[in-house]
């Protein structure tokens, strides 16, 4: 009677949490920069670098995609001193300003937040040692420095107003800043410019910024009274007659060329807005001697240590410390809030080392530091308790140390940022899929993250860098190193046993090539045969289209340019001794796609229930 064991499944992911010969097949006892995808195991893709490479030292310190009025991606990032942003024209990072960052902050991590409003598209940015800075979209190479006050922290921006915690002062408040009053100044019919019959261009800077730095404009309209231009929000100002323009919000500079040229001595003149968000704005803390609805507030969580961050689950503010975790719900007319324990021993250990995701708030828990786990803050189930879970039970992270801990939401995965306990900065990328609750590991560096247009791009944890993950083949590391290896597992089969073929299929880059190895109870691992992209077993008469790169839920693209694969079918011949046990490994050694959807132990030969050899 000929007996096999089929794999052709594997939702499983890294189950290292126990032994590999307890855990189910199609699960992975140890893997590197493979993924799970439900139906099979796949090299992960590349990575790419943004822009021009940078060498030296350092680490990206914050990286942060906003949007512009019409909603198109920027994306900034800081290192060093340095703000910088991404110029799609340039395919290059072009920095804001010059050394913006002061000294005192120089490598200190940055957090940045999005605000939009009638006042126009902002990013912000602040961290406990630099300041309180807004940037407008549209004119991403400008800045203006609210750093007047001495609020200055990490910040999230919600509700209409910021939340800022871990000032240099106070690392335990929870401070809230105005809600946005919209205080807006109105300017009517200034003068820019005066036509002379033949000029169309006029530029000039408006007055509303000689009256205060922090200041910045928006709804423009200029007009010589024939041709009238209006704003449209993203920096561009368009004529009526065919006319063009720009507009830098936070300088004032304005520029405008004419259809036609104005008359000689006609007024050329500009209507606007202009607003400073120190005045009942986003960088308000101020509250009066008894405190009115949407002004400034702190509220005070002394006893949860250092505070980490803020974030947001079904109307109720979490604040995550070091030691204790404060749940803090405020009405929505804000003239009143509770401020309570949400529990004891539940910290994390860095204020990135959480996220706010639709399932709840996903976050490192290292309070036991011998037994560290991923756990999310979420309704229990049958029940009105908000409860954490744990959500990395099968996986062993005792090895890993958080203290720059970055989590991450990326379509259907959860990221984890960390290092191995033998390095000093973030070498290992744990991805968690939702799908199939798995876990798997890559050794990507990263210090933080963002998305650009769908793709996760990420700050280096050791270069002044930025990087796009999970996208193409094409890798700076040459070949990707890695390793799938299976459970320990008895074929079905309590006896001694010997295996004579092992079919194994998926699909495989024309360039790829994967080895196979077998270890016969707990023995070293021994290649017993080879997969290449030119096999005669590979069915080059159809290609494989793989997207180009993933968010969690599958492809993106499925047109030219994606990868190509071919699918293969191939079995080796085995000629094992006798084991009771064996695991089997993969790993490609070339650059290209490579996936396993099946392998199969054919024609075992069951023998007599004794030893194996070499426990005789």
């Amino acid at each position: 009677m000929t007996r096999s064991k089929k794999i052709e499944n594997f939702p499983y992911g890294i189950i290292d949490d126990i032994e590999a010969k307890s855990i189910p097949s199609g699960s992975a006892s140890n893997s590197l920069n493979w993924t799970t995808e439900g139906d099979k195991v796949a090299l992960r893709r590349g990575m790419k670098l943004i822009g021009t490479e940078l060498t030296g030292s350092g680490k990206v310190t914050g990286i942060h995609t906003g949007r512009k009025a019409d909603g198109t991606d920027i994306t900034f990032y800081s290192a060093v001193r340095k703000i910088k942003y991404y110029d799609t024209t340039t395919e290059d990072w072009i920095e804001n300003g010059t050394n913006i960052i002061p000294l005192g902050a120089s490598a200190e991590d940055l957090a940045f937040s999005d605000y939009h409003s009638l006042a126009g598209a902002q990013v912000w940015y602040s961290s406990p040692n630099s300041g309180l800075y807004k940037i407008m979209t549209a004119n991403p190479g400008s800045y203006s420095d609210m750093s007047e006050t001495t609020h200055r922290g990490y910040i999230r921006i919600k509700q209409n107003r910021i939340f800022l915690w871990n000032r240099v002062d106070d690392a335990s408040g929870i401070y809230l800043s105005w809600i946005d009053a919209g205080n807006t100044t109105s300017v009517s019919t200034e003068n820019i410019g005066t036509g002379d019959g033949s000029e169309k261009t006029f530029t000039n800077t408006l007055a509303f910024k000689a009256g205060g730095a922090k200041r910045t404009c928006y709804g423009i309209s200029v007009t010589d009274s024939v041709e009238t231009f209006s704003d449209d929000y993203n920096g561009v100002l368009t004529g009526d007659a065919g006319g063009t323009g720009t507009i830098n919000y936070t300088t004032g500079a304005i520029s405008i060329t004419f259809n036609s040229a104005p008359a000689g001595a006609q007024a050329i003149t500009a209507d606007y807005e202009w607003e400073d968000s120190t005045d009942d704005g986003l960088a308000d803390f101020a509250q009066s001697a008894t405190r009115l609805a949407g002004e400034g507030e702190v509220f005070r969580q002394d006893d949860a240590g250092v505070s980490q961050t803020v974030l947001s689950y079904d109307n109720v503010e979490y604040c995550l410390h070091t030691k204790k975790a404060y749940a803090l719900t405020i009405t929505a007319d804000d003239t009143n809030a509770t401020n309570l324990v949400y529990r004891d021993k539940v910290g994390i250990p860095n204020w990135r080392a959480a996220v706010e995701t639709g399932d709840g708030i996903y976050y490192l828990d290292n309070t036991d530091e011998t037994e560290p786990r991923v756990r999310l803050i979420k309704y229990s189930y049958r029940s009105e308790k908000v409860l954490p879970v744990n959500k990395s039970t099968n996986l062993d992270l005792s090895d890993y140390r958080f203290n720059n801990a970055v989590m991450f939401e990326y379509g259907d995965l959860i990221l984890l940022a960390c290092r191995h306990k033998d390095q000093t900065y973030n070498n290992t990328l744990f991805a968690y899929d939702r799908r199939w609750k798995s876990w798997d590991r890559h050794d990507y560096w990263v210090n933080c993250f963002a998305i650009n247009n769908g793709s996760l791009w990420t700050g280096d944890s050791i270069s002044k860098n930025v990087w796009e993950l999970f996208s193409g083949l094409d890798d700076d590391e040459a070949e990707i190193y890695n390793y799938w290896i299976g459970n320990l597992s008895n074929l079905g089969i309590k006896n001694l046993k010997k295996v004579k073929r092992l079919p194994i299929e998926g699909n495989i880059g024309p360039n790829q090539e994967m080895d196979i190895y077998l270890s016969y109870d707990n023995g070293a691992f021994t290649k017993v045969g080879t997969i290449s992209g030119d096999g005669s077993y590979v069915d080059r008469s159809q290609k494989v289209y793989v997207g180009s790169m993933t968010v969690g839920t599958g492809t993106i693209g499925g047109d030219s340019g994606d990868i190509t694969a071919y699918h293969y079918y191939k079995e080796l011949t085995i000629n094992s001794d006798r084991f009771e046990k064996c695991s089997i490994k993969f790993q490609a050694t070339k650059l290209g796609w490579c996936d396993v959807s099946s392998y199969e132990f054919l024609d075992i030969r069951k023998k007599r229930r004794k030893l194996p050899i070499k426990y005789r």
